[in-house]
């Protein structure tokens, strides 16, 4: 298969798999007053998915030994199931945290296993390039899944919003099982270095540059999932403090098209950073976006029009910008018969990331006086920016030199 129709078919699986991912967060306003829930508990509706998705991570260095097409499998039946279950069944916190959580560990088997995939499947001088397209279809789609989500709640009601991913991840499931060509990974019938361990993470940690990109990617989730989490009920916020001059929106999809706009800044970030650093341009990027992370929540006191088209717009873009020199840094750091563990040690840290940025935004926003207070809202996005220029500067130190 060539290297074009590879990344084809994978970015077509990785966006039938997450048509449901930001489902949740479209209608989180509607959850929140049908069971009761605090913001804090709202965070850890939305965040359980990525706790989920850091126990499962391991799994993925099992893609050292076998083929991936196998994880990628498991992780559409897990994704089936949970949005099922969320559809037929969750009634409230708990048993929507459940089902939640089953969808979180259908997304880590998913998302980055396609990565290693692809590396399994195509020469190192395609794989930048591959990888880049492949992450900005997850923004692409992913994207959709808030517009979807919204859609079918106001049609059919909030329940039938689910069956939409059920049946694409069928069809995902189809598509690894019948187009996607079986590969031996790199570390095939490989003996373990000795201490090495069942996933191989001594000598994925050992490597200090790669260990640049995790401490990237940690920053990159902590950010995208809170702002995502919490766009639309930050919009809905925002459009209360204007109701001479917002326009009466439909906010899941001004949402949806937030989420897009970003999606061209993760391929010309990639572009960008293969040809001037990868660890360059993201140390850059992620400096920019936590900037704009710290004065968002603020700037919806400005004007509507200023706030929008300036802070708001500013940084749904830049949250995205270095989502492929992340990814792609990171593997071409990686020892190849050990891409399989760099790519779950990353996975886990990053889940870290996606756990802790909703929940955090969510408790911040809580304890600061609640979704009707600016401060909150500027606290809770300050919170997250800080913790991008942290990351940041762990990036520059430890992989700083391309």
């Amino acid at each position: 298969m060539s290297p074009r129709a590879l990344t084809a078919l994978m970015c077509t699986y990785l966006g039938l798999t997450v048509l449901g991912f930001h489902g949740v967060a479209a209608l989180l306003p509607g959850f929140m007053d049908l069971w009761q829930l605090s913001e804090t508990q709202a965070g850890w509706l939305l965040g359980v998915m990525s706790l989920c998705s850091l126990l499962a991570s391991p799994a993925i260095a099992l893609t050292d030994r076998v083929d991936t097409r196998w994880v990628l499998l498991a992780g559409t039946v897990c994704n089936i199931v949970g949005y099922a279950g969320f559809g037929l069944f969750a009634d409230g916190l708990f048993s929507g945290m459940f089902f939640r959580g089953l969808a979180g560990v259908g997304y880590v088997l998913s998302y980055m296993p396609g990565i290693k995939a692809m590396a399994d499947r195509l020469a190192p001088a395609d794989q930048a390039r591959a990888t880049a397209t492949y992450v900005s279809s997850f923004s692409i789609c992913s994207s959709l899944s808030v517009a979807l989500a919204g859609l079918v709640a106001g049609w059919a009601g909030w329940r039938w919003a689910f069956a939409v991913p059920v049946v694409s991840n069928l069809i995902a499931a189809a598509l690894v099982l019948f187009v996607l060509k079986p590969a031996a990974p790199a570390g095939a019938g490989r003996p373990a270095a000795a201490g090495a361990g069942l996933f191989g993470w001594r000598a994925v940690t050992g490597n200090r540059s790669a260990m640049g990109f995790v401490a990237g990617g940690f920053s990159h989730t902590v950010e995208l999932l809170a702002m995502r989490g919490w766009t639309v009920a930050f919009l809905a916020f925002a459009v209360s403090l204007h109701p001479g001059s917002a326009p009466a929106w439909n906010l899941s999809l001004v949402a949806t098209l937030l989420i897009l706009l970003g999606v061209p800044s993760g391929v010309i970030g990639g572009a960008i950073g293969a040809r001037h650093g990868l660890a360059r341009v993201s140390v850059v990027v992620m400096v920019l976006s936590a900037i704009n992370a710290l004065v968002v929540g603020f700037s919806a006191a400005l004007p509507f029009w200023v706030f929008f088209l300036g802070p708001m717009v500013l940084h749904n873009i830049l949250v995205l910008a270095d989502s492929g020199t992340l990814s792609a840094g990171l593997m071409s750091r990686a020892d190849p018969a050990r891409r399989g563990a760099t790519v779950a040690f990353y996975t886990m840290v990053a889940s870290v990331g996606s756990f802790v940025g909703p929940v955090l935004l969510g408790t911040v926003l809580d304890a600061a006086g609640g979704r009707q207070s600016l401060l909150a809202w500027g606290l809770a996005f300050g919170s997250v920016g800080l913790i991008g220029l942290m990351a940041a500067a762990t990036l520059h130190r430890l992989a700083g030199r391309d």
